[in-house]
């Protein structure tokens, strides 16, 4: 009978570790998009507290809704707008803030194209689970011939990877990440133009698209979300004079 040494035994086990932990946190694949996205399951404020679960459920069946109503709303509200940014893309115009020339920082960023109806009838939310008060689930998406095209054209060129961090309300909902997602955004591309552009530049324009599945937390009260993009930039327009 043959055995395997302790050594190796003990090195798949660890593999098997790593494997189960990352697919636990994030699943991320060219032509099915696969990531679990949360929303905080109390949408009455005290649902949760045994003093007040009489009455509060009460309130809810009195308005008509479940316990999941309004986290299921969430999801379903953000996914679409993060799914556009990792099919198609984000565009974006910057000014980065200039004391000198009296200059007010401008940054707007928008999907490169939306979802169709169609489209989001094709979304799968699956596997959902309770945890830490936030309702979860599994997002399922499977690219089109054309998506994966789009897809497959940004990894053949040659284009930089930068990442960045934003911060918005909690109490702002879905307008909070939509704030945070932008921050984040603007963040990665000032410090990456920072390390490239020796003077402050007028203006940039670009592109980008989500290479990794957001991550989305909470910090006193605040969204802080991470992304990781691939960016094209599009124009950079410099001062011509001080």
């Amino acid at each position: 009978m043959n055995l395997l040494p302790a050594r190796k035994i003990f090195f798949f086990l660890l593999l098997a570790v790593a494997c189960t932990s990352c697919f636990a946190q994030k699943v991320y694949q060219d032509q099915q998009i696969r990531f679990a996205l949360w929303a905080a399951r109390d949408a009455y404020p005290g649902y949760f507290d045994d003093n007040k679960e009489g009455d509060t459920k009460e309130k809810a069946a009195e308005a008509g809704e479940s316990l999941y109503t309004v986290p299921v709303q969430r999801i379903k509200e953000v996914t679409p707008y993060l799914l556009e940014g990792m099919i198609y893309g984000w565009k974006f115009d910057y000014t980065p803030y200039d004391k000198a020339r009296r200059v007010e920082e401008y940054f707007e960023f928008s999907p490169v194209q939306t979802l169709t109806e169609s489209d989001k009838s094709q979304i799968v939310y699956t596997k959902p689970w309770v945890q830490d008060d936030r309702l979860w689930c599994w997002v399922e998406f499977r690219r089109s011939p054309q998506m994966m095209h789009i897809f497959n054209s940004w990894q053949v060129i040659t284009n930089p990877h930068i990442k960045g961090i934003g911060y918005a309300r909690l109490a702002d909902g879905f307008e909070g990440i939509k704030e945070a997602c932008g921050e984040a955004l603007k963040n990665a591309v000032r410090e990456y133009e920072r390390k490239l552009i020796k003077n402050k530049p007028k203006e940039i324009t670009g592109r980008v698209m989500i290479t990794e599945p957001p991550l989305i937390g909470i910090d006193a009260g605040r969204y802080v979300v991470t992304l990781d993009f691939f960016l094209e930039t599009d124009r950079i327009v410099k001062y011509e004079t001080f």
